[in-house]
């Protein structure tokens, strides 16, 4: 029965792989669309595969002629249904797609019409194929767009090597005969961990396959291991979960605990295995929150239960994210502990506001700094430094860092920019010459997340911000020194594009 009432919405397909092999399947149309339903089916061998179509596109004709599908170059004809266990109308004409459908359902064939839920028996998955490895994706039919987002996000996810990985664990199972069934599933999963992938990954299949059976089989006579714990130090990256690393998301995706920051994003945290705890250990701007020692303690703690932690930090835990601290205390305490690095906004807020840290005659080096304490570094170092200064937290202080630079020789009119919230939909860039940017971001009621950037460099912000809206000034016009340091290094070296930046005129901030 078709889906027509507004109540059938939500309820969801249920999930599942159809045997085709040797059995006739009907593909009504030849263009784009019947050829993407064709690409599905031909690995699956049904036999014959129909296509119905006057016109067919190279890839069904190259088929045909190839023996692995019958193309009947004419009119879709009701009898072209006999005997099929499956049918697609796959046309652009709506109206036939439907007389497919109509027909199928006479003769008890399931059918998808393209594009149009009520005369569909089943919706045909964005798939995410590692070898005989085959992931199902569907929205039930309400948004083919989000079907492939969904597909490229897991394409990225899932290791290529899983293929063999697959062929290694199915080898290993034909090896051990009726022995398999002897074999607690836990002791499988620990198998395959560690030296088998690596060794997969690296194409050494048939020393993956001895390894495999080697371990299976010693499990047979050992007690079974506790699970050792893990806890794996994760950068979150600067806030986009588009840019979090591979294995970031891999041990996400294998957490039992998952303990993280204030600032990590729902979107980072929804990498993480439904059933996984989420701790938020956050710390709020002027010391609130949870304690840096309490965050030691409760990891040592979950480390210690046998538990797969993932400690998310924003940024690269170990630039300015205190995570050697939470290493140290983890190695003494004897608990497993993986560093995985994130991209650190001390590179990443710059790259999002179009502002490179280096650029041949601009600037030759960078320098990051920690914004908390003033105290502890030597401004006079910092200032006399022709490269870029990029300052992590530095709002709380602002005024200050921006006195001690000036104080000890940074030029007043040196280019100047504040990135908020860096890489997410949130982000606001803010240029202005060095001495007015205190003033410009308090008036424009900047807030932290933030990273200070300072150095000629700055300057290429409203040329080269990706998004192409540039960034924005905290003045009317920009001073002539500042358009001057956008044209020159701080030692006088010319900058090789044909034109100098040019920073918008507004008094306002936003994206």
């Amino acid at each position: 029965m078709p889906r027509s009432s507004p109540a059938d919405r939500g309820v969801p397909y249920f999930a599942a792989f159809l045997d085709l092999l040797n059995k006739k399947v009907v593909v009504v149309g030849g263009g784009a669309v019947a050829t993407t339903k064709v690409r599905a089916l031909l690995p699956c061998r049904p036999a014959p595969l129909v296509v119905v179509a006057p016109e067919a596109s190279a890839f069904i004709r190259r088929a045909a002629q190839a023996g692995q599908l019958v193309w009947l170059a004419r009119a879709y004809q009701a009898q072209d249904l006999d005997a099929a266990s499956l049918a697609f109308g796959a046309t652009d004409d709506r109206a036939e797609n439907a007389r497919v459908a109509s027909h199928s359902r006479a003769l008890g064939i399931p059918v998808l019409a393209v594009d149009d839920v009520p005369n569909c028996d089943f919706i045909a998955p964005a798939l995410v194929r590692r070898g005989d490895i085959t992931i199902a994706i569907s929205t039930g039919g309400r948004s083919p767009a989000m079907a492939r987002r969904t597909r490229e996000r897991l394409e990225d996810a899932l290791p290529p090597f899983w293929a063999d990985l697959l062929e290694v664990a199915a080898t290993a199972r034909e090896r051990l005969g009726n022995t398999r069934t002897l074999i607690d599933p836990e002791r499988w999963q620990a198998a395959l961990d560690g030296d088998v992938e690596r060794l997969t990954e690296s194409g050494a299949l048939d020393e993956a396959i001895d390894l495999l059976l080697r371990k299976l089989e010693r499990s047979l006579f050992e007690p079974a291991p506790a699970r050792p714990g893990l806890v794996s130090l994760v950068g979150a990256g600067p806030g986009d979960a588009d840019l979090l690393t591979l294995r970031a998301v891999q041990r996400l995706q294998a957490a039992d605990v998952v303990v993280h920051d204030r600032l990590v994003s729902q979107a980072v945290l929804a990498y993480a295995a439904p059933a996984a705890e989420r701790i938020d250990v956050g710390k709020t701007p002027g010391g609130g929150g949870v304690t840096q020692a309490d965050i030691n303690a409760l990891l040592v703690r979950l480390g210690r239960q046998a538990k797969r932690v993932v400690r998310l930090k924003g940024g690269d835990p170990f630039v300015f994210g205190r995570g050697g601290e939470e290493a140290l205390a983890l190695e003494r305490a004897g608990v497993a502990w993986e560093m995985v690095p994130g991209i650190s906004s001390a590179l990443a807020a710059p790259a999002a506001a179009g502002i490179p840290v280096t650029h041949r005659g601009l600037s030759g080096s960078v320098t990051i700094v920690n914004g908390h304490d003033v105290q502890q570094h030597d401004w006079s170092a910092l200032s006399r430094s022709a490269g870029t200064l990029v300052c992590l937290m530095a709002l709380e202080n602002l005024e200050e860092i921006v006195k001690r630079l000036l104080e000890h020789g940074r030029p007043a009119d040196e280019p100047a920019a504040i990135v908020q919230w860096a890489t997410t939909p949130r982000e606001t860039v803010l240029t202005a010459p060095l001495s007015e940017i205190a003033a410009a971001a308090r008036a424009a009621n900047i807030g932290p997340p933030a990273v200070l950037v300072v150095g000629p460099t700055a300057a290429l912000s409203s040329a080269l911000r990706p998004d192409g809206k540039g960034s924005v000034s905290a003045s009317g016009q920009p001073s002539p020194a500042l358009r001057a340091a956008s044209r020159r290094g701080r030692g006088g070296l010319a900058l090789d594009t044909p034109e100098p930046p040019r920073l918008f005129s507004t008094n306002l901030v936003g994206n």
